[in-house]
């Protein structure tokens, strides 16, 4: 007999990255590219004369930044080219997850809902989900990059 063979990381594979590092680095990244594709779409005309304009007119997420990544923000923040190669390797690895990990990606990034609400709307088990998000948050950091960027949270 065959042994099923799953369409995602194993636990593992997966429990061998920092998943909550990389889990905070997504939310970063989601807001990041939430706030480029906004510059991106108004023409790219902004002020970036400081940080705390910046998180008030892009409406940078209510997480706790270090320094560190809000030099990144700045970093990427000055040039257009640089936001929109971001934006495609973001959209990139994100298509190249499967459909499951996508929809727990969505379910828990995008959605903000809970182990329990996930399972209960996709009639599966919590430990699934688990197994599914932490194949899909390496995948997609692995893809973007962000696992270089570790260091920062």
């Amino acid at each position: 007999m065959k042994k099923r063979r799953s369409n995602f990381l194993s636990e593992f594979v997966a429990n061998q990255y920092p998943i909550d590092k990389f889990r905070l680095l997504i939310i970063d990244a989601l807001d990041l590219a939430d706030n480029f594709q906004l510059i991106l779409d108004s023409g790219f005309n902004y002020d970036s004369s400081s940080i705390s304009s910046y998180g008030d007119k892009y409406g940078l997420s209510k997480y706790n930044k270090n320094s560190k990544v809000e030099s990144l923000y700045i970093k990427y923040f000055d040039d257009e080219e640089k936001m929109k190669n971001f934006l495609a390797i973001f959209w990139n690895a994100y298509d190249l997850l499967n459909e499951e990990e996508k929809e727990i990606f969505d379910a828990t990034f995008i959605n903000k809902m809970t182990d329990i609400e996930i399972a209960d709307i996709y009639k599966t088990h919590t430990h699934r989900i688990i197994l599914v998000r932490r194949s899909a948050i390496v995948r997609f950091c692995l893809r973007t990059g962000l696992d270089k960027f570790v260091y920062l949270v």
